[in-house]
């Protein structure tokens, strides 16, 4: 078998594996898996677990939650990348109620406060592994109210949230979802309309195309539509939330739309790798490898 160090993938642009994406390949240890992806040539690090007792089903396979780790473990994670010039992606808060409610659009004073409560929660992470960017989610409708009062709600706690983490200089990362009809923040253009209306530079939107594609599709227009607000993008092919190449979703035309687009607005951003493997094995790694080696070939 040839050793996969040999040829470091050089890519083109900043994919960010998570805890979990190499396990077969480099153990569990996170740190040994996150000097393999650096061998492997992946320049950043994401992790959209987390561990809660409150959540039945494992999330962790998308991550091992930051926010569940010990001090000395997120030390020595944002010491590994350092060492190895990777960056820090974003990371997801441990939620405080599941399932998910109308935490931050109902307007409830004390909602509001365990809204913000969590955001809290996460700064002293991000601050051990040095992390730019934090997964916001907005939650649940609030039935009983107008959408405008909602709107304007959620407004409200962004911009009290962003006083939590501009000081400390971690953007969050505001995620349009398709997981559940009642979620509150579905479409790219809603979430334009609320980072305009929060004007904060820590309040961006999580460009995240799995879920878009499911939601609204015609990724590019999109993108291109809401690009001035877009801080952070996250990739999932469309059905089965796997690498590029087992959906629909043109990963490598996309791909070389944000590079261009990048190139010319002298952006930078990060691709986290939100999805599962299609194929459980040392193969299945492989072939997830050579996925983004062919979607970032343009």
């Amino acid at each position: 078998m040839n050793n996969p160090h040999e040829n470091a993938a050089m890519f083109k642009l900043k994919y960010a594996p998570h805890i979990g994406s190499f396990t077969h390949s480099a153990g569990k240890d996170p740190i040994d898996q996150i000097n393999y992806m650096a061998d492997l040539g992946f320049k950043a690090l994401e992790d959209s677990g987390f561990v809660s007792p409150l959540v039945q089903f494992n999330s962790t396979r998308m991550g091992i939650g930051m926010c569940s780790q010990t001090p000395e473990m997120l030390n020595k994670i944002g010491e590994t990348l350092a060492k190895r010039g990777m960056e820090m992606g974003t990371f997801v808060l441990t939620p405080t109620k599941w399932p998910p409610i109308e935490l931050v659009t109902s307007g409830k004073p004390e909602y509001l406060e365990e809204f913000l409560t969590k955001c809290k929660s996460g700064v002293e992470v991000a601050k051990r592994i040095n992390a730019k960017f934090v997964t916001i989610t907005l939650d649940c409708f609030d039935r009983s109210l107008p959408i405008e009062m909602q709107t304007a709600h959620a407004i409200d706690a962004l911009r009290k949230a962003s006083d939590i983490f501009e000081p400390i200089g971690v953007t969050m990362a505001i995620e349009t979802l398709a997981d559940h009809h009642e979620l509150f923040l579905r479409t790219s253009a809603q979430a334009y309309m609320l980072c305009k209306a929060v004007n904060r530079d820590a309040c961006k939107i999580l460009f995240d195309m799995y879920h878009l594609q499911k939601n609204e599709g015609r990724l590019i227009y999109h993108i291109d539509m809401v690009w001035d607000e877009i801080g952070y993008f996250q990739v999932g092919d469309e059905p089965g939330r796997c690498e590029p190449g087992t959906g629909e979703i043109n990963y490598k035309n996309i791909f070389k739309h944000i590079y261009q687009k990048s190139k010319a607005s002298q952006k930078d951003f990060i691709l986290g790798m939100e999805h599962f493997n299609s194929i459980d094995s040392i193969e299945g790694e492989q072939a997830l490898l050579e996925a983004y080696k062919q979607a970032d070939n343009f």
